[in-house]
């Protein structure tokens, strides 16, 4: 039997029309039609997604931050309804109460439990998510805000920060948190001793009520208005704006993080905090983060407390206070940091430093994880023993964290019932567990019950009758309301730990505002009488609902859908079994002959029954590991002669739905550009004919095909040019395409930057096949290009480069010690001193094991260059580096191009012409891991750290300083974010060198290795380097490029600019055509414009 297409799209619709008769009239449908009634603004439809929509999973996902409560067996919303308007809400919960849907609403924050999109008692239900009102109007005249509910803390802080310098607001520490929801609960942070909570600062505010009356605080009346300061969210309507009271804070504060570790007296410490803490000046707020980290002995852990603070005035007058009040924390001026209000808002939430106040306005939290948290309120001073008993549950989870945030000050001067918030006088402090684990919801339950056994053995230390709890970290463990069942005596277990002698007044107010109870979750407030009726049936249920015939009817409609399904999907299977006859190449070599504006050679294809298949595939492969026969190999190899038969490969393979990678060249240490484990079948696009350099010495510029090596390209200038040359790689077999793309550090990064830094022009293949340079492009895909990574925008065809002076003559020395000759101290003097040596010299070192038995020992060799001659070498390391004892037979002066051989490990008098051959002497069986470093390593860590490089065969680690121009130039500018504050960058390998060998012991290895460098390097997050993939970090599945998961390993390779990059993926590569292990991932939802309501 044949189908035409007619035949098909005629059992599509009759599919559709089949399915639409199931459920009658949806409940979306319902919901959109009463809105358009009841709203006095037109409401698009776009404002509505349900689970059909391609975009509903981000939406949902978009301020969740509980993986928990997004795992596939908890319920979903029938859709979630994004409002433009005060108006649009109004409608939303007339229709809801009209319809019988049970309404969830949420602005964004942390909702430890889900409730504000997830549902285990009411279904069906929708999500009312107030993402899109976010107008903030700052009057500093008058010293207030109207702040709508889905802004964030981060965008009220900043707003008001571009009006005054002097003006602020006491709330949360998180800049993510959506300000709606946040306030309800209370809205601690660094200022509460100061100034009180959010609530407490709160002066208007506007709702929409369980009739759908839009009130204000003088028609809402004030039992209402003090019962949304602090309630809790989700009870008593839908919060649309506060009226907010700014507070004065000084044009300069000071912030400062210390931190001590058991060894180190953390415990004596903590408990004399405990005695001060609420004490203290109430303009200083100094908080403990408490958690487990790697000792200073092999596999041992300890814990860490950082004391991390703000104090509203200068570093000298916190000094004073600290040595008066707390002088066991041993502040000094070097902790300290001076800087405005606004930017102690990112020190204090976890930002890297010089991180611009603008990010503040991106809104969008990284912190998603699946976690468990509880939280404790303390009255008297935990012991010691205690503290240690504490210590030992501590070390035997994987991930906990604590966090104790001090009282006293302004919260000790505000009566228990000025609002719902009850926490107030006699409180030292409160206590915040959390246990966070990564690795999906299938050990969830040993967490839980790790900190519900920790939270059981803080008992007796905490308060007590009622032991309180913060209801903005809701936790369902201390009871919750059952469906369609909300008695108040259970209620009085978990609602007095939240509230105290606060609930009844709370219950009594409820009663009053909302006596059907509409506005409900797992903890809402609740009726003093349960009689009320509820409403529960939509229109669809009651359609059904009485009669045989209605009921046989519905079955008849759904076989006849799932029979139609079947012959469906028999027709789509026939189809593509006839398509599969004929070959992935001879469909791909007819596409290219129609695109390509070049005639395409048989040639230029090169398959697995070719002879020289094997070599071209291992041509510029160094990871011996991923030409395994084991591994997927690429159904053919293309090697396109032209810019345009590039073009026509990207319009074949997305017309033919063939996957593809490209290479250009270089080091791919996770071979994602030549292998794949998760897209197969699968071709390479291979670039190494595209190799064509243009130099021009007049505009000190090149142009670079994406195909040319580093060596070649230096050597081409340095043919045109002794003084100029290009501060990319180090080693000279790097094809130049994908290394920019990555950032491309080399010997002048410290005089000039990156590579990446020095690109001026681009033409790069989109994913329509357009060839497009930086003016056609646009700056934003111009801006992720040059730093975020290989093969997720486009194909890079060639780079323009700016080119930069050299010396004519520039000097290379490398000076090697042992351990018996003091190199443990040299490389602690190096740390210290690397990165801000003059900038024209660069001073690596290569660490790695040599000798063997008894004399088996650590070598740390100095490779360096520096631009200039030997004796201005010499005068630099004596004046920054005595220790190194640099003299002048250590040197060699030579010219820029002859100095590429030399750090790139050539033997003495090869020539440069060796450059121009582009292959790698670099190939092994490796694994590869980076860091970056912001503070000395000690030595009794490095002296460790050589124990574990002796336990492997073949370790090596390279250290690159930093500093330089590299400080100069900002987080954003390009994508590569890892700019000022660091002091160098980690490079760890392992290799080896039989195919039969083992790997998973290396692997282990440096896997061990690295989790030990882990205290010692950055973190939150824990910086790598693009360039040398990790697929420890983690990486994308088949057909699914999860946002959340990435932020993973794209935070540790872009920091903040990972988001910005999803945000162009976004916007040219919607289908993500364009895909690997670790590319960036589009959000499934198109960007939206912003609506504000004034």
């Amino acid at each position: 039997m044949v189908f035409s297409i007619k035949h098909i799209f005629t059992l599509v619709s009759v599919l559709f029309l089949s399915a639409s008769l199931t459920t009658s009239v949806s409940v979306q449908e319902n919901f959109a039609k009463c809105l358009s009634v009841n709203s006095k603004l037109s409401i698009p439809r776009s404002t509505i997604y349900t689970n059909n929509s391609s975009s509903f999973t981000s939406i949902l996902q978009s301020s969740a931050q509980n993986l928990r409560y997004l795992v596939p067996s908890v319920p979903k919303p029938e859709f979630i309804f994004r409002p433009l308007t005060e108006f649009h809400v109004q409608a939303a919960v007339i229709c809801a109460r009209k319809l019988g849907i049970q309404v969830r609403v949420r602005s964004g924050g942390h909702d430890y439990e889900g409730v504000s999109y997830v549902s285990e008692i009411e279904s069906p239900f929708i999500v009312i998510d107030l993402a899109r009102l976010r107008s903030i109007s700052v009057d500093i005249k008058s010293s207030s805000a109207w702040v709508q509910a889905g802004a964030t803390i981060g965008e009220v802080y900043y707003r008001i920060a571009e009006k005054s310098k002097v003006h602020g607001f006491p709330a949360g520490l998180c800049t993510t948190l959506g300000i709606g929801g946040h306030i309800t609960g209370g809205a601690y942070g660094s200022m509460m001793r100061k100034f009180g909570l959010g609530v407490d600062n709160v002066i208007d505010a506007r709702i929409v009520d369980a009739n759908g009356r839009i009130l204000d605080r003088k028609a809402m009346g004030e039992d209402l208005f003090w019962a949304i300061r602090g309630g809790g969210g989700g009870s008593f309507g839908i919060i649309l704006s506060w009226k907010i009271k700014l507070v004065r804070v000084p044009a300069t504060v000071t912030v400062f993080t210390v931190t001590r570790t058991l060894e180190q007296g953390a415990t004596k410490l903590l408990y004399r905090w405990q005695q001060v803490a609420d004490k203290l000046d109430e303009n200083l707020f100094i908080r403990v983060m408490i958690q487990p980290v790697n000792g200073s002995r092999i596999g041992k852990r300890t814990i860490a407390t950082s004391y991390n603070a703000l104090f509203l005035g200068s570093a000298n007058r916190l000094l004073k206070v600290t040595k008066k009040s707390f002088p066991e924390l041993n502040l000094t001026r070097k902790d300290c940091i001076e800087t405005s209000w606004i930017k102690s808002v990112l020190y204090i939430a976890g930002f890297p430093s010089n991180t611009t106040p603008k990010v503040l306005l991106k809104a969008k939290s990284s912190n998603k994880a699946y976690f468990k948290a509880k939280s404790d309120f303390v009255q008297k001073p935990i012991p010691e023993t205690a503290l240690e008993g504490l210590w030992k549950k501590f070390l035997k989870e994987d991930n906990p964290l604590t966090i104790w945030n001090p009282y006293g000050g302004m919260m000790s001067k505000i009566s228990e019932s000025a609002t719902p918030f009850p926490h107030r006088k006699g409180t030292l402090f409160k206590i915040q567990y959390v246990t966070a684990w990564f690795d999906g919801d299938k050990k969830s339950q040993k967490h839980i019950n790790w900190i519900r056994n920790m939270y059981k053995y803080m008992g007796p230390y905490v308060s007590s009758s009622p032991r309180a709890a913060y209801v903005n970290y809701r936790d369902l463990d201390l009871g919750m309301n059952k469906k369609n069942h909300t008695k108040i005596n259970k209620a009085k277990i978990w609602g007095a730990k939240y509230f105290k002698d606060n609930f009844n007044r709370l219950v009594n107010v409820k009663t009053k505002v909302d006596p059907i109870d509409g506005r409900r979750n797992l903890q809402s407030g609740l009726l003093q009488r349960a009689s009320y009726p509820l409403y529960k049936t939509t229109q669809i249920n009651s359609k059904f609902k009485h009669g045989s015939r209605s009921r046989n009817l519905l079955k008849k409609m759904i076989f006849s859908t799932n029979y139609i399904l079947l012959i469906l999907s028999s027709v789509l299977l026939l189809s593509v079994s006839g398509k599969s006859s004929v070959s992935i190449l001879d469909n791909f070599f007819q596409c290219l002959s129609v695109y390509s504006q070049r005639s395409v050679p048989f040639s230029a294809f090169c398959t697995q029954k070719n002879s020289s298949f094997s070599s071209v595939l291992q041509s510029s492969a160094q990871n011996l590991r991923y030409l395994k026969p084991s591994v997927s190999k690429p159904e053919f190899i293309f090697t396109p002669l032209d810019e345009s038969q590039v073009q026509a490969s990207v319009i074949c393979s997305k017309e033919l739905g063939i996957h593809l990678r490209v290479r250009s060249g270089g080091h791919d240490y996770e071979g994602l550009s030549y292998a794949t484990e998760i897209e197969t079948p699968f071709i390479i696009v291979d670039l190494a004919k595209l190799r064509c350099i243009t130099v021009s010495i007049n505009d000190n510029s090149a142009w670079v095909q994406a195909g040319a090596t580093n060596g070649e390209l230096y050597y081409r200038i340095a043919e045109k040019s002794k003084i100029h040359g290009f501060p990319a790689g180090l080693c000279s077999s790097l094809g130049i395409g994908g290394h920019i793309t990555g950032g491309a550090y080399g010997t002048m990064m410290r005089k000039y930057g990156l590579g990446a830094d020095n690109v001026i022009d681009a033409r790069i293949v989109d994913v329509t096949g357009r060839v497009l340079d930086r003016a056609s492009m646009g700056e934003d895909l111009f801006w992720a290009i040059r730093g975020g990574g290989g093969a997720s925008f486009g194909i890079i065809l060639s780079w323009k480069i700016r080119l930069v002076p050299v010396p004519e003559t520039v000097t290379v020395f490398t000076v090697s010690r042992t351990l018996e000759q003091n190199g443990t101290k040299l490389l602690h003097k190096w740390q210290q001193v690397a990165d801000k040596i003059d900038e024209n010299l660069f001073i690596r070192v290569i660490i790695q094991v040599t000798g063997t038995g008894k004399h088996k020992t650590i070598t740390t060799s100095y490779n360096a260059l520096f631009l200039g001659s030997v004796q201005r070498l010499l005068q630099v390391t004596q004046d920054s580096f005595p220790e190194l004892g640099l003299t002048r037979k250590d040197c060699i002066e030579t010219s820029w191009i002859k100095s590429v051989l030399y750090i790139a490990g050539y033997p003495t008098n090869t020539p440069p012409e060796i450059l121009l051959q582009g292959k790698s002497l670099f190939k092994n069986y490796f694994k590869a891991k980076s860091d970056f470093v912001k503070e000395p390593i000690p030595e009794t860590a490095l002296e460790d750290l050589w124990k574990k490089l002796m336990e492997e065969e073949s370790p090596l680690m390279i250290l690159n300083p930093y500093g330089g121009m590299m400080s100069k130039i900002s987080e954003s500018e390009i994508a590569f974010p890892h700019r000022k504050g660091t002091l160098f960058m980690i490079q760890y390998l392992t290799l080896w060198q039989d195919v039969n060998e083992d790997e998973t012991k290396h692997i282990e290895w440096i896997r061990r290795l690295y989790n030990y460098m882990g205290p010692y390097v950055s973190m939150f997050p824990r910086g790598a380097y693009v360039n040398y993939r990790d697929l420890d970090l983690g990486m994308n599945k088949k057909n699914e490029t999860s946002f959340i998961k990435a932020i993973g390993w794209g935070s540790r390779y872009f920091k903040d600019n990972f988001e910005r990059l999803v945000k162009v993926k976004t916007r040219v590569d919607p289908d993500n055509f364009f895909r690997h292990e670790q590319s960036i991932p589009p959000l499934p939802i198109e960007s939206e414009p912003e609506y504000c309501v004034a």
